[in-house]
């Protein structure tokens, strides 16, 4: 199963996932999401100063420099640490999956970006032990990407056979990673790999947005930047854009109602079009 990394509160309860995500328009200061890239910092880290601009929700300086989230929960407003939202992500898995496995689940393997820093890799740790879970070792991602696929497969050269090299590319939402594996049957070695913490989706969406935010200033008289709600929903449709253009090179067409000031707005793209603005990253 995939659990979105969306954590919501509002003055009845705790939502998570995709149920968290598809309220966050009208719940934004409320919806908490990219927890993962502030955990183990400090608050004047440079790079958690650049993610708040990617961060509808405050964001604060705790006692020591730690980070702190705010948000509304129960009637009040709390701050909630990186570490405590990921407990909350973790025990809502726990349950997920004790409930399909019917039993207990204690143990497990978290795999973690390779560019994860030890501070990162301590906080995470933290998180699964408030969860409940005994932690058996943290794995790299790109590790725990070549074992799946290397492991069942049934074509694989024999130990004493050239290898099979295969490069894999993880595409995250803000994130990317790159690396090649060589395989043998039952074995595998890690050739290279190389990251981009600060690279992934949202690099893409943001581009889409901007361009939509300009065609809508000449067409509709409109400014979604200055209105936070607005361009938070903006972010929502391009995104579900982009997976469109991921399987079509025809032109894509986009409709938002009620956008802003009451008006129905139309866009289009193409993915060359949308290609051309991406050689800019």
């Amino acid at each position: 199963m995939v659990l979105r990394s969306y954590v919501a509160f509002t003055g009845k309860n705790r939502i998570l996932g995709v149920a968290a995500k598809n309220q966050m328009v009208t719940n934004m200061k409320n919806t908490i999401y990219g927890f993962k890239r502030l955990l183990g910092r400090k608050f004047s880290d440079p790079f958690v100063q650049k993610e708040l601009q990617f961060l509808p929700f405050k964001v604060v300086q705790q006692a020591g420099g730690s980070i702190g989230i705010k948000a509304n929960y129960l009637g009040e407003e709390q701050v909630f640490s990186p570490e405590q939202i990921t407990a909350m992500l973790f025990t809502k898995l726990k349950d997920t999956a004790e409930t399909a496995l019917k039993t207990k689940v204690n143990d497990c393997v978290i795999s973690v970006p390779s560019f994860f820093t030890n501070a990162e890799r301590k906080a995470l740790l933290d998180s699964a032990q408030v969860a409940g879970f005994n932690v058996l070792r943290l794995m790299n991602e790109s590790a725990a990407t070549a074992l799946a696929y290397g492991i069942y497969k049934q074509d694989l050269p024999a130990a004493e056979e050239r290898p099979r090299n295969v490069v894999f590319l993880n595409w995250g939402h803000a994130s990317l990673q790159v690396f090649a594996c060589a395989f043998n049957k039952g074995k595998l070695k890690m050739l290279s790999c190389t990251a981009d913490p600060q690279l992934g989706g949202r690099d893409v969406d943001l581009i889409l947005a901007e361009h939509f935010c300009t065609d809508f200033q000449q067409r509709y008289r409109l400014d979604p930047k200055s209105n936070p709600r607005a361009f938070l929903r903006l972010l929502q449709e391009v995104e579900k854009l982009k997976k469109q253009m991921s399987a079509n090179s025809t032109k894509m067409p986009m409709n938002i109602e009620c956008f802003m000031d009451d008006k129905d707005v139309y866009g289009d793209m193409k993915r060359c079009v949308l290609g051309m603005e991406f050689l800019n990253l």
